[in-house]
């Protein structure tokens, strides 16, 4: 029995052995390339799961990650088609496209395509650059900046490149940082400043001249609404003028009825609110609450009641 389970042990060992040998597995990050004594085959194996192949040195399998990397290019002097110097840094976003293609460009790994592609970036961003003037990079006019259409013309000669020749996708390609040499910085600026300058006293002889013509405007309107505002006061205060007098002449007739308006006017303030008070009748204007005083207001005057007091 000992021999038996030492067999059926062998027997499970060698099987497990033998599976791992034959047996590989592909992340859904990865992507994986056999290679039939050492040839890639020109398939590559995408779909993430379980694979098999020969034991070694039948075949091999080879992964490579999928997923998109990031690539800063090393900061670089080149020169404009008008003779400036630029010192230029960019950034390239790629990822393997065509596994078989990279494999037998790169067969020793990332960092061979790494360097492969720089000198690429390099040398496509120094063509296009020298075949472009300054002022399409610095300028104060916005119209005459070129940085994203720069940026493309490099994308894709690089894209072109990468993918015939390495199987390499260009994801995406920008400018990280622009700069200038120290001598030329101080010339540029320097130049840059008496332009501004100059476009500075234009801008401010213009400024004036159009606030000057804006105050008079101004002061101009200002007097015609005032005129038409004096006049139109005027005739209102005429209008309302001639209407008091007219109320007046019909107190001048009935000096009673004012009084007596008058003190109920009084009297309906004072009684607004809900409230208890004590008075005396005598006195104005609570003189309107003794019925012998009613009496001797002249009769069209209408008598007093809840309806007569304002405000109810």
């Amino acid at each position: 029995m000992k021999n038996l389970g030492t067999i059926v042990a062998a027997v499970f060992l060698g099987l497990v052995l033998l599976l791992y040998m034959c047996t590989f597995q592909v992340r859904f990050t990865e992507v994986a390339i056999r290679l039939t004594w050492g040839k890639p085959s020109e398939t590559a194996i995408t779909k993430p799961g379980l694979g098999f192949r020969w034991p070694y040195p039948i075949q091999s399998i080879v992964k490579y990650d999928k997923r998109i990397r990031i690539l800063e290019d090393l900061t670089e002097e080149t020169r404009t088609a008008d003779g400036k110097n630029l010192l230029l840094t960019t950034y390239t976003l790629w990822r393997i496209d065509k596994p078989s293609k990279f494999h037998r460009n790169f067969p020793h790994g990332i960092e061979d395509a790494k360097s492969k592609l720089q000198t690429t970036i390099g040398t496509r961003s120094s063509s296009v650059v020298g075949n472009t003037e300054f002022r399409d990079f610095v300028s104060t006019d916005p119209a005459e900046r070129k940085i994203h259409e720069i940026e493309e013309k490099i994308r894709s000669l690089v894209a072109q490149d990468a993918r015939e020749e390495y199987g390499i996708e260009i994801m995406g390609f920008g400018i990280k940082k622009l700069g200038l040499p120290t001598a030329v910085t101080i010339s540029i600026f320097e130049s840059m400043k008496s332009h501004e300058q100059k476009k500075a006293v234009k801008y401010t002889a213009e400024g004036e001249a159009k606030a000057s013509e804006t105050i008079a405007r101004a002061k101009a309107a200002e007097e015609r609404i005032m005129a038409a505002a004096r006049q139109k006061a005027a005739e209102i205060e005429a209008s309302a003028n001639r209407v008091v007098g007219e109320y007046y002449k019909e107190f001048d007739k009935h000096p009673e009825l004012r009084i007596f308006l008058d003190n109920l006017r009084t009297a309906a303030i004072a009684l607004r609110s809900r409230t208890t008070i004590i008075f005396d009748t005598s006195q104005s204007p609570w003189d309107i609450f003794d019925e012998d005083a009613r009496k001797r207001i002249p009769k069209g005057f209408g008598h007093v009641g809840r309806s007569t007091v304002p405000g109810e």
